[in-house]
């Protein structure tokens, strides 16, 4: 069992994440390898990929002309996913922040 320092450590160590939300949209072949659904190797992925940087305030979004012209629907639905990426990224530091506060108190 993890003890209160040990969460409290492991959150330190993962700070960085918490500040960057990758968002993907993808499409592709799936299988189920030990209970894990995965994309099947050896075949090309389709779709979007995003990455929203809190900190710097830099989004990066990589798209295959592929999947832009054959599923519009997707790609405006992956748009607005990443409208709210930042609300997502705060709510998440909130809550963190909040979870270190509690657990200090504990302490």
């Amino acid at each position: 069992m993890s003890t209160i320092q040990d969460i409290l450590d492991k959150i330190n160590s993962t700070v960085n994440d918490m500040t960057v939300l990758e968002i993907k949209t993808l499409m592709g072949d799936l299988e189920m390898v030990n209970g894990e659904i995965n994309f099947k190797p050896d075949q090309d992925i389709q779709g979007i990929t995003s990455r929203i940087d809190l900190v710097d305030g830099d989004i990066t979004t990589r798209i295959t002309e592929e999947f832009y012209n054959k599923y519009p629907e997707l790609v405006q639905w992956h748009q607005s996913r990443e409208a709210k990426g930042n609300e997502i990224i705060e709510g998440n530091i909130l809550t963190v922040s909040r979870m270190i506060s509690e657990l200090r108190k504990i302490l």
